[in-house]
């Protein structure tokens, strides 16, 4: 069999081009470039490469993408037309060209376009334009609960932020790198190069974010400058062999901004000033963001004794005063809640409960405010109902209460303040029942799921609770991937945060 030629940098950056060496396509610093410090990675536009020949085709190598761009390409002019591949110069397919798809970078607004083509693994894996399509059109709208409102699914607000920011344009391309590193290829080899190409961009974004704020150009209320931080804190979680190295930091930049952007607000108003108007996307994705704190403190407080979301009075303070006016609606409806999935008022209790559950011996204040919590998240049961199926906010607030009442029954006379609803062991044995794995399994359970089972002690439930937390940390973007390591499942199951 003859050897496949190869052409040496078809992609690659224009420095070792003209060096004439091999390129590794490591964007956006290339290994070469950067073992010498005095050459600068320079990259091809999109002009540069329109011009080139060998960018211009794209072979399908994958049968699907291949069955499924014949039919596109025979189904007319206008079908081509609207895909997010250009057409033929005479918008007509040849019998040669039906094999080939003619590549097009697409444009911001594509990136948003449900009826382009999905993203394949495989396919372009190192083309920015692709992996932003691929973060825009499955990565982001995954982490939303599939039941929220759908101001808080549309993603152009955020997409401008992108487009703007260099810092965030990289960390979300560090995002969409690391969260394709794990899903299933050909290549042996694709897991690596992708985490090796999220750890450039990582890198890109942190030093182009320190050179901003070493420059005096950022003020910390910019909305991009939170989406960046939230990033992170993201990409962060999609890699499994650092969850908890610095995550911790990540959370306290963001409390750190939540805090400024709210003194920021109210030097306008002391000084008799509007605040800045913002449209309904602007409020949405703040929205998100806020939330998002709360769920990846929430989550940290499960593993890491020394962070505590309640320790920075004023941050916390900040965030209860936002939820109580929040420009957008905070019914009790799940609807409302994009990321928790439950109402501020309960995920509050879930903290004040993950805290208590820290301390050995209540003091008798501690137990009046245990005892005072166990009411509260009792009148939440008739707004957030048992349904047969296994839903987050339920599932939160089940495990609060069981692990305050386990808390509670161990304190002496503790028994007197409790009564006979809820019980914890039958609670989470009906909720341990309604898990399903699969495909669409539910987003955000770790910290419930980390609770059942260190509270349960049935060897069936305890199974069905550590597969349950393998699958939740497999769950990227809806797709069950390769299995998270062992260490990482440890984690979660031994919780030293508890």
């Amino acid at each position: 069999m003859a050897a496949k030629a190869r052409l040496r940098t078809k992609l690659g950056c224009l420095t070792c081009r003209q060096r004439k060496k091999k390129c590794d396509e490591l964007r956006p610093v290339c290994s070469g470039c950067s073992s010498r410090k005095s050459l600068e990675c320079k990259w091809p536009t999109e002009h540069d490469n329109a011009q080139d020949r060998r960018l211009r085709k794209v072979t399908i190598r994958t049968t699907s993408l291949c069955t499924e761009n014949i039919e596109t390409s025979t189904e007319g002019t206008s079908d081509r037309s609207d895909s997010g591949y250009a057409s033929t110069p005479e918008d007509q397919t040849t019998e040669s060209q039906v094999m080939v798809l003619h590549k097009q970078s697409p444009s911001p607004k594509q990136w948003l376009e449900k009826d382009s083509p999905d993203v394949t693994v495989g396919f372009g894996w190192n083309n920015e334009p692709v992996m932003l399509a691929f973060y825009f059109k499955q990565m982001l709208p995954g982490f939303i609960h599939e039941r929220s409102h759908p101001r808080f699914m549309e993603c152009h607000y955020m997409c401008n932020l992108v487009q703007d920011s260099q810092p965030l344009r990289d960390t979300a391309l560090a995002c969409a790198a690391m969260t394709m590193s794990w899903k299933p290829s050909a290549d042996p080899r694709w897991g690596i190069k992708m985490r090796r190409q999220a750890f450039s961009y990582k890198t890109s974004a942190l030093a182009s974010l320190q050179g901003q704020i070493a420059n005096g150009s950022v003020a910390g209320t910019e909305d991009w400058l939170l989406a960046t931080a939230n990033q992170l804190t993201l990409l962060d979680n999609r890699d499994h062999n650092t969850f908890a190295s610095t995550s911790n930091t990540h959370i306290r930049a963001m409390l750190n901004l939540i805090k400024l952007r709210t003194a920021a607000n109210l030097a306008l108003l002391k000084a008799g000033l509007p605040l800045p108007e913002k449209c309904l996307s602007a409020h949405a994705f703040e929205r998100v963001c806020y939330e998002a704190v709360l769920y990846h403190g929430a989550t940290m407080m499960l593993f890491d004794r020394e962070f505590d979301m309640l320790d920075g009075s004023a941050e916390w303070q900040m965030l209860e005063d936002y939820f109580r006016d929040s420009p957008v609606p905070s019914g009790a409806d799940e609807e409302n809640w994009p990321v928790l999935g439950m109402p501020f008022d309960v995920f509050r209790l879930v903290v004040i409960a993950s805290r208590l559950r820290r301390i050995a011996i209540l003091t008798t204040a501690e137990l009046e405010i245990a005892a005072a919590v166990l009411a509260e998240l009792s009148s939440w049961y008739e707004v957030i109902p048992a349904t047969g199926k296994f839903t987050s906010g339920h599932s939160y607030l089940v495990a609060a209460n069981a692990l305050l009442r386990t808390l509670v029954a161990q304190q002496p006379d503790g028994g007197l303040l409790l009564d006979d609803k809820h019980p914890a062991d039958l609670e989470v044995a009906a909720v341990v029942s309604t898990i399903e794995i699969g495909h669409q399994f539910n987003k955000y359970p770790l910290w419930p799921l980390t609770v059942f089972y260190r509270l349960s002690s049935a060897p069936r439930e305890r199974k069905i609770l550590e597969h349950a937390i393998s699958a939740a940390l497999q769950n990227t973007d809806g797709d069950i991937a390769r299995f998270a390591p062992r260490e990482t499942i440890n984690m979660f199951l031994m919780a030293p945060g508890l």
